[in-house]
């Protein structure tokens, strides 16, 4: 089985298609690639497809110089630049085969669904888009369709979710946050001991270039696409006797100056 893993987006609708396309899973017109279709290779996006990581992602989005999410006006643009891109991801997988392409359900894109919880952050920017007394409301068939998105997936062996391979890594709740989910990554120790997986990968934790593994090598950590015009996809490669996995894209891009 030939499956391409895409880690967490934050809105970056460009890193998604060129990693597509780089992938071979979409055509020259935009839609899935003949391949795809026929369940060549399986795709599957880690989640977090909402709320961009910096100010400088929002501006983008909202077309302003400065982004302010307490602006009415910025926040209702960043919002509408999510939903439209929201609706094309939809688009672009509705030919498919239903089991050929998955979306995990990340923090990010729970938060956006939940309206009493509160509003995330990253560094300096708050995440208002649709929290009541902030922004809009998410529309209803978005809603529907985001928080029907799994938490996790599991394809030939190989584990795919958001967070981490324990069911408790993947709930978003209040204790989430307070807890730090994703200290499993610095253990060492072997998380999947003792689940039925023999790899697995997972986002969420930012990371920047070369070869990121946890789990005593049994997982890959794939939240590569937050920096500048980095961007990184996995593709694996499973059979009987073990996952090759691959690192793609543009993993690190630096200027050093001297």
């Amino acid at each position: 089985m030939r499956i391409v893993v895409v880690g967490d987006l934050h809105a970056q609708e460009g890193k998604l298609w060129r990693i597509l396309d780089e992938a071979g899973l979409r055509d020259p017109d935009g839609g899935p690639s003949d391949g795809l279709r026929r369940g060549e290779t399986h795709l599957v996006l880690l989640g977090d497809l909402v709320h961009a990581k910096s100010r400088t992602v929002y501006a983008h989005l909202a077309g302003v110089e400065r982004y302010d999410e307490f602006d009415p006006d910025h926040l209702t643009r960043a919002e509408r630049a999510q939903e439209e891109f929201l609706r094309r991801v939809a688009a672009f997988l509705a030919p498919l085969p239903e089991g050929i392409a998955t979306i995990l359900l990340g923090n990010h894109d729970a938060n956006a669904v939940t309206p009493d919880q509160g509003p995330l952050r990253s560094d300096d920017v708050s995440h208002l888009e649709w929290k009541p007394g902030y922004g809009r409301e998410l529309p209803a068939d978005l809603a529907r369709w985001v928080a029907s998105w799994p938490r996790e997936v599991v394809l030939d062996g190989v584990h795919f979710a958001h967070v981490g391979p324990r069911p408790e890594h993947n709930v978003y709740d209040t204790a989430f946050y307070l807890e730090n989910r994703r200290r499993w990554i610095y253990a060492d120790a072997d998380a999947l001991q003792g689940t039925p997986y023999r790899f697995g990968v997972y986002g969420h934790t930012p990371v920047r270039g070369g070869l990121n593994l946890a789990s005593k090598g049994r997982a890959l950590l794939l939240d590569g696409n937050g920096h500048d015009g980095e961007y990184v996809w996995a593709e694996l490669l499973t059979a009987d006797e073990g996952v090759r996995v691959r690192l793609r894209g543009l993993v690190f891009d630096e200027f050093v100056p001297g």
